[in-house]
């Protein structure tokens, strides 16, 4: 603002105004960039706070079963949540027959388990649409804390199918120690052979997570024939 008033006033006051207005300048980055370094922990208040800013997308409800924990176990979910070799560890890769769910639970210790659900179904339209529903969740204490989700269409019937392929990617986070994004989301049908996939990325907001982004591969692959209809998904570390 000194550099504003000096500029109106003329130069016989621009030179002292610019001298005063330095230390200004210098006290503003340095607050700027205090502001911006990243907190060391996850707190049990920084967390609730997190779950009411992300209330209608998953806040709400994280909140009542987090509230339900004892104090140590809430101690021990935020240690979870900043631990890298977690997300890191949430990944798999499963396949099987159209027209039969497929449900694992895998635990990681004693707190936490990844999840994996597979949906399948050809519709009766003129395209013969399949789709293939595939999602990974990481539970702490049996409270999903994220969950990756992509979605797989594609025509088994007439011409141009590649055209017709389509993936969706869908995410639930309540992991307040990074923040995840997706990257576009790839789609081809060539043949009797239906592929998607897309790319997360999670970016650390506490420096317990380390400083590294976690970049991730998720993606499905459908077969569908007359007599032989399977699927093959993967959640992989990129």
């Amino acid at each position: 603002m000194a550099a504003t008033v000096a500029t109106a006033a003329g130069v016989a006051v621009l030179a002292p105004a610019a001298a005063q207005a330095q230390p200004a300048r210098t006290d503003t980055v340095v607050s700027v960039r205090a502001t911006a370094q990243k907190p060391a922990h996850l707190t049990v208040g920084s967390y609730q706070a997190y779950l009411k800013r992300n209330w209608a997308k998953g806040g709400r409800d994280t909140a009542v079963k987090f509230a339900g924990l004892t104090p140590r176990q809430q101690r021990k979910f935020l240690r979870h949540l900043e631990n890298r070799d977690v997300y890191e560890a949430l990944r798999n890769q499963v396949k099987g027959s159209f027209g039969m769910p497929l449900h694992t639970v895998a635990p990681y210790d004693k707190d936490i388990a990844f999840v994996t659900d597979v949906t399948t179904r050809i519709a009766k339209d003129d395209a013969g649409t399949l789709t293939v529903r595939f999602s990974v969740s990481e539970r702490i204490f049996n409270i999903p804390v994220t969950t990756e989700t992509i979605t797989v269409k594609g025509a088994t019937q007439g011409e141009g199918k590649s055209k017709k392929a389509v993936t969706t990617a869908e995410l639930k986070n309540v992991n307040a120690a990074v923040a995840i994004t997706a990257g576009p989301a790839r789609a081809a049908s060539k043949g009797a052979v239906t592929r998607g996939s897309v790319t997360w990325t999670a970016k650390p907001q506490v420096k317990a997570f380390g400083a590294k982004k976690v970049v991730k591969e998720q993606g499905a692959a459908a077969v569908a024939v007359k007599t032989n209809r399977y699927f093959a998904a993967s959640l992989t570390n990129g």
